[in-house]
């Protein structure tokens, strides 16, 4: 099976995309399907053990413009907003919600993205390997991601790509097609953004031309792959409805091939591979290959051994340079750019180089910036000689910058350490921390959580900001990369931003690192070492 799949995968060139649905969360993270999400909020919203069903029938006898779990979601709603205003049993969420209050978001949508948000923490321990294996598809194995899904489960394994949430942020962004996450129906992350009840639907599809011009470029470009979906979603045939609408026959053809719709084979049924189609109206109909697995570690298998030549994080940055470069005619920090004359370009070759090349030399390494190497510590994709970052970047950095993270060359680097470097090297976790933290922190409300403790009630950037608080022990250095991936991914400019209203978050960001940096490296240096000789600890 594996094989066959691979073959369908190679009949283009280019990366597949994912399409996720909510099969995947249930799943992996346990989470409840679209009725039985509105099954849990319906008997929040009523004292009432058929309290669905009494919906379901309410709705049955309206006008449902948008079929009827929408328009069951609208009443569940109307009734479940006036009971969390009130009720006992919501009053640390209101208490925790000020700012999304204050923004008139629906307290329906507050609690779905606190549901989303706990259950995102947990994987399903029996689906290990296979979550494993999906993990390894982020960086040469796909291209991009687009969900209806509100959960954090694909960004939190794919922490290098940028996420888009709902039609705004696709509308007013620059997409470059590798290495994003498109959230088209919102994320826990924001619950304005959650597409759930009738008005949500409906707004969705007046604003939809944009998105199915998007998608249509997608599908024409890659391989997708429908991986948690009935084939019979309603929100997929929308979807292929509109890319149907803008398509020849003869076009429809061509795409066919492209369209892979993997099921979960019911119990009895074999594994295989056959057609499936589609109609709609006006005669079109679109074809795709069914792919029914008994689990999808063949899948994830195939994926990866269809792999591209660079990793889908890199080419976006890339492809974002050279966006930047010709549309502001200024290079990147990470670009540089030799002016030729005219007359002369017949003579040149022109070569395009992605990460540090050695002929820098070092210019090149005199010239990379703080905010190259905080970003490097945590992707660690700079591809960087630490020789000359250790003897040439460093000391060339560190007079405009007192403070850097500088332990995961220094555990790399094998000669003389310059005492310039040498000099900023902390020996204490407490070395890390402002004096008026350390005056503060013992007695703190923060002393005692951990960062998934911290997730649990507040923001991402609001973790990072009380994680100096946390005891030393309390803070787990893989944690809190997942987290400062987190932050960097839907912030992707925070660590080299000039505007004021960011500053607070660049300077928490680059302490987060410099201390995960710390942990990482320097408090595990012995650990490291045995590691790389092969041998244990002293």
């Amino acid at each position: 099976m594996k094989n066959t799949i691979l073959r369908l995968l190679k009949k283009t060139d280019h990366l597949p995309m994912l399409f996720v649905g909510s099969g995947i969360s249930i799943r992996y993270l346990g989470l409840e399907n679209w009725k039985g999400l509105l099954r849990k909020f319906a008997r929040l919203a009523t004292d009432n053990e058929f309290a669905y069903e009494m919906y379901e029938q309410q709705a049955k006898g309206l006008e449902c413009k948008d079929g009827l779990l929408p328009k069951v979601a609208e009443l569940i709603e109307r009734d479940f907003n006036v009971r969390w205003f009130r009720d006992e049993q919501f009053r640390e969420s209101r208490e925790q919600s000020a700012a999304e209050i204050s923004r008139s978001v629906s307290p329906l949508k507050i609690e779905i993205a606190r549901h989303m948000r706990d259950k995102s923490m947990v994987h399903d321990a029996e689906y290990a390997t296979e979550i494993e294996l999906f993990k390894k598809l982020e960086m040469r194995s796909i291209g991009g991601v687009l969900t209806t899904n509100y959960d954090s489960f694909i960004e939190d394994l794919f922490p290098s790509y940028t996420k888009y949430i709902g039609q705004e942020e696709l509308l007013f962004s620059t997409l470059h097609g590798v290495s994003e996450i498109y959230k088209i129906h919102g994320c826990y992350t924001k619950p304005e953004s959650i597409v759930i009840n009738e008005a949500d639907y409906t707004d969705f599809t007046e604003k939809n031309a944009y998105l199915a011009a998007k998608i249509l470029t997608i599908f024409l470009e890659h391989p997708i792959v429908f991986i948690g979906y009935s084939i019979n979603d309603p929100n997929i045939e929308s979807i292929l409805k509109s890319i149907v609408k803008c398509l020849s026959a003869e076009n429809l053809e061509k795409i066919k091939e492209r369209l892979i719709f993997v099921v979960r084979a019911k119990a009895g049924d074999t594994e295989g591979i056959s057609t499936h189609s589609i109609s709609f109206e006006g005669g079109k109909s679109i074809e795709m290959t069914r792919v029914r697995l008994n689990n999808y570690e063949p899948l994830y298998q195939a994926l990866l051994e269809n792999q591209a030549k660079y990793s889908a994080p890199m080419l976006r940055r890339l492809k974002q340079d050279i966006y930047e470069l010709v549309l502001t005619n200024k290079p990147t920090g990470r670009m540089r750019v030799m002016n030729l004359e005219d007359d002369k370009l017949e003579d040149v070759e022109v070569v395009v180089g992605v990460g540090v090349l050695a002929e820098f030399g070092q210019v090149g390494y005199a010239g990379i910036t703080a905010a190259e190497l905080y970003s490097d510590v945590v992707f660690d994709d700079g591809g960087f000689d630490v020789e000359k970052i250790v003897t040439l970047s460093l000391p060339t950095l560190l007079p405009t910058n007192s403070i850097l993270p500088v332990n995961k060359y220094l555990t790399q680097y094998a000669g003389e350490v310059p005492d310039k470097v040498q000099s900023v090297v902390k020996s204490n976790f407490d070395d890390l921390l402002a004096s008026s933290i350390k005056k503060n922190r013992e007695g703190s409300s923060y002393r005692n959580e951990t960062i998934l403790s911290l997730k649990r009630r507040y923001s991402s950037e609001k973790c990072l900001q009380v994680l100096q608080y946390l005891k030393e022990e309390n803070i787990d250095p893989s944690e809190l990369l997942n987290l400062i991936r987190e932050v960097l991914t839907t912030n992707p400019s925070a660590l080299s931003t000039t505007e004021k209203e960011k500053q607070n978050l660049k300077s928490d960001i680059k302490r987060a690192i410099r201390i995960y940096d710390w942990l990482r490296y320097y408090k595990n240096k012995g650990a490291l070492a045995a590691a790389a000789t092969n041998c244990p600890p002293c």
